[in-house]
């Protein structure tokens, strides 16, 4: 079924097989429409094993209450175009994602802040159970082909799509209607190398300069080392101009080049954006989630108070991460006065040790590469396309779905359902196109 490249006219081709291809292709195929993949890789969903730590985080039911689940839902999305999203996640949410894979065999199951995985906790089951259901609607895949160009005709067939093969071979594929679900440029190994980005550039289309989404930050810190390896609980803020502009809560885990952890990851698309425009970004943690500045200051005076006799150093152990000791000994100055006793600190160096414990700022140089992060912020704008139906409204027939376009969600499953939503949203628009209820 694979191999075979006799058959080369679809009425719908689609361009990628990963999360948005195999949801669209299922759907359109559902719907009656003569579909089949082209994809470059040898295998579907090659991008979906490394996801979820090897297990797959489909969807995130945290924001599935309510009436306004998808208003709810479409505050976890970015774009420069902000309420695009809301449509898409109107016609295909969190219950329906769920009710889907259920309907394929694959039962879903909660674990840490509502993100769902598939039962058997394998990513490998993903793709596994769209390849048996894709098999049962004999739906062919043309696997090993490269896309090289898309032509674009006034007359049938509309769309000619040139391919290269793994063996050098070129092949010609036309259809009516073209998916474009190429990815972005997160995981280049897995396909995902930004070559969607050219197709569709080439039609005509704008691209909002992607950076790195869901990834770590480098920081400007001479003590990184030292810190490699701590984690802790606590607050992080991305700050630009003296303003706070995004806060969030997890672990925060140090590293020889900087920082990450899940609110890190949150935040750095913020970062990547703001640097991008030659903002200065800095990073502000919090050693004592909780407490106002107050707080700690009455904290640590009445700590030091009764512990004065104690040094400055023995004095924070079981307060914060015993790693983090000399280093704070370091930014406070003291770092050559170990025997230092807590009841003879100066209010100038105490000072020091309540900002640090509210306010302990970081330089932001840059983010790690796409090789690191789990998304593609910027793609595709957005504005070019039906809200909606997810059209092109530059090539008519020409769809677009999953990360290709200027829409990426937050860290917790968020990214692979808006390509199961979007993919979902295109395939019904075309359904509804050719059955006349598009109001053309």
């Amino acid at each position: 079924m694979y191999e075979d490249q006799n058959s080369k006219h679809h009425e719908l081709l689609i361009i990628g097989a990963g999360a948005a291809g195999m949801m669209a292709a299922l759907t359109a195929r559902d719907q009656g429409i003569d579909t089949a993949i082209i994809e470059s890789n040898d295998r579907m969903g090659k991008k979906i094993l490394t996801t979820g730590n090897g297990r797959c985080n489909i969807t995130n039911e945290s924001t599935a209450t309510g009436t306004d689940e998808a208003v709810a839902l479409s505050h976890k999305y970015h774009s420069n175009q902000a309420g695009f999203p809301l449509p898409v996640l109107q016609q295909f949410g969190v219950r329906q994602t769920i009710d889907f894979f259920s309907s394929l065999g694959l039962p879903l199951i909660p674990l840490e802040d509502g993100r769902m995985y598939p039962m058997s906790l394998q990513a490998a089951s993903v793709p596994g159970v769209f390849r048996l259901a894709l098999e049962d609607r004999n739906v062919p895949i043309y696997f090993k082909n490269k896309v090289l160009d898309v032509i674009v005709s006034t007359e049938h067939p509309r769309f000619t799509i040139k391919c290269q093969m793994e063996t050098e071979e070129q092949v010609v594929y036309t259809s009516e209607y073209l998916f474009l679900c190429a990815g972005g440029l997160t995981a280049p190994k897995t396909g995902t190398d930004g070559s969607g980005y050219t197709l569709v550039q080439r039609l005509g289309h704008t691209l909002i300069d992607p950076v790195p989404g869901i990834v770590q930050l480098k920081l400007d810190y001479p003590h990184l080392k030292e810190l490699s390896g701590i984690k802790f609980e606590g607050h992080a803020h991305i700050i630009v101009n003296n303003e706070v502009i995004r806060t969030e809560y997890g672990e925060i885990l140090f590293t020889d080049y900087g920082i990450s952890g899940p609110p890190i990851l949150q935040l750095s698309r913020k970062a990547a954006y703001n640097l991008g425009r030659g903002e200065s970004v800095t990073l502000s943690v919090e050693l004592m989630p909780g407490r106002t500045e107050e707080e700690i200051v009455e904290f640590l005076e009445t700590h030091w108070g009764i512990f004065g006799h104690r040094t400055v150093a023995d004095s924070l152990i079981g307060i914060i991460n015993k790693k983090l000791i000399p280093v704070l000994l370091k930014e406070a100055g003291i770092d050559q006065q170990l025997h230092l006793l807590c009841q003879d600190l100066s209010w100038k160096t105490k000072k020091i040790f309540y900002r640090i414990m509210k306010h302990w700022e970081f330089k932001v140089t840059d983010t790690n590469s796409f090789t690191n992060a789990q998304t593609t912020a910027g793609g595709i704008d957005t504005t070019e396309l039906i809200e909606g139906t997810l059209e092109s409204k530059l090539v008519p027939g020409l769809y677009l779905a999953g990360e290709v376009m200027d829409v990426d969600g937050d860290c917790g499953g968020y990214n692979l359902q808006w390509a199961w939503s979007s993919g979902y949203a295109a395939a019904m628009a075309l359904a509804d196109r050719r059955n006349g209820k598009d109001g053309c």
